[in-house]
């Protein structure tokens, strides 16, 4: 059951680490309040999986001394997990508060012994007007690795002691069955919101294919605004001024078209994510066959030899890689002359090198040309295989 768990928390965390936090069509369908935006949700994540090794990895005691100890994490780390489930639900408007998880029986009876035994080993009420002793707790020696047990003094039973004994395994069983219950009511609530932002993207794709470029700069910015996080060109106010000079020089055409691309091919690759997610389709398994696998030669050539050099093409990755930052000229000097080495015979590239040499402080022009130095050179390495 742990890692039946485990697996449905991680993808709550994978939808709110990909979807909810990063578009506000996403965020917006929950409570994403102030409290919510300082992602403390990370918080209850994290802590709800450290706690699940205090309640499925309890180590076995050899003392009465240790046995308190183990019931007492046990206990408390139920009573946290609780106590998360009924924040998630409320962040995802789950429409489940504590009064309808108080009518479930494998909330109330732990939630219940742990409140006995650990919240309020002694415990006073108001009765008719006077403050009474209700029951007081304490550990039986009959607790072992197996159950808990608790001798209680209660009002009830006339102040009469009795032992309580509960089965470690029978918790266990109720904490497992309350906690699936509510992840699958909260992983449906966020499957709900993907399946409304999938067709957000179709509307967006058809806003793409027909519209004018600021009415897609426009719809991205208020529903698909990650790809803006993506490249430095990929700001709505430098895009619409890229737009206006993409007739007059490549480096703009090159880059709106990049731009447009790169939308296409993100707006694809979520709905596809999207598709996985809504299927629990497992997208990191791969199918054993029985074809028959192919171990490739490997020739070794004598020290003696030699070995044309002419026939290895040339690449750029490592240059055009450090070029992305422009932060330091120094760097930016040395780099784009071992660009510049090598490109000596393409006129394109070397102007638009100076370009970016010249506009170290301006993102569009800089990051224009070396977009276009970039698809220029690719085009070579390709060509080149």
């Amino acid at each position: 059951m742990r890692d039946v768990l485990d697996k449905k928390l991680d993808k709550i965390s994978d939808i709110w680490n990909n979807y909810i936090w990063e578009y506000k069509f996403c965020n917006s369908k929950i409570k994403f309040t102030p409290d919510v935006k300082s992602n403390y949700f990370g918080d209850i994540l994290s802590y709800f999986s450290d706690t699940f090794n205090l309640i499925y990895n309890s180590k076995k005691a050899d003392t009465f001394s240790e046995n308190i100890e183990t019931s007492i994490s046990f206990l408390q780390a139920i009573y946290i997990q609780q106590d998360f489930i009924e924040e998630l639900l409320h962040i995802f408007k789950c429409d489940i508060d504590k009064g309808d998880l108080k009518k479930d029986e494998n909330y109330t009876i732990n939630r219940e012994l742990r409140n006995e035994l650990v919240g309020h080993p002694i415990r006073k009420s108001d009765i008719n007007g006077t403050r009474q002793l209700l029951s007081s707790t304490i550990f039986s020696n009959s607790t072992n690795a197996d159950q808990i047990s608790y001798l209680r003094y209660h009002l009830d039973n006339n102040y009469k002691f009795e032992e309580v004994t509960h089965n470690k395994e029978d918790i266990l069983k109720r904490h497992s069955a309350f906690v699936e219950f509510y992840f699958d009511i909260i992983i449906e609530k966020l499957k709900g919101i993907l399946s409304q932002f999938k067709t957000k993207i179709e509307e967006i794709e058809k806003v793409v294919a027909n519209a004018p470029f600021e009415n897609v700069v426009k719809i991205v910015s208020d529903s698909f605004e990650y790809i803006f996080r993506t490249d430095h060109l990929y700001k709505p106010d430098i895009l619409l001024e890229v737009y206006k000079l993409k007739n007059t020089n490549r480096r703009y055409s090159n880059a709106i078209e990049m731009f447009q691309r790169d939308l296409n091919q993100f707006l694809i690759d979520k709905k596809q994510d999207i598709d996985d997610l809504v299927n629990d389709t497992d997208r990191f398994s791969f199918k054993q066959t029985d074809e028959e696998i192919i171990i490739p030669e490997i020739i070794f050539v004598e020290s003696n030899d030699k070995v044309d050099t002419s026939k290895i093409p040339v690449s750029y990755h490592y240059e055009l890689g450090k070029l992305v930052d422009r932060s330091d000229f120094t760097k930016f000097r040395f780099f784009s002359s071992l660009l510049k080495s090598k490109c000596k015979d393409k006129e394109l590239v070397l102007a638009e090198i100076e370009n970016m040499e010249m506009n170290l402080d301006n993102t569009l022009e800089y990051y224009c040309s070396f977009h276009l130095v970039e698809t220029e050179l690719n085009g070579v390495e390709n060509a080149s295989r």
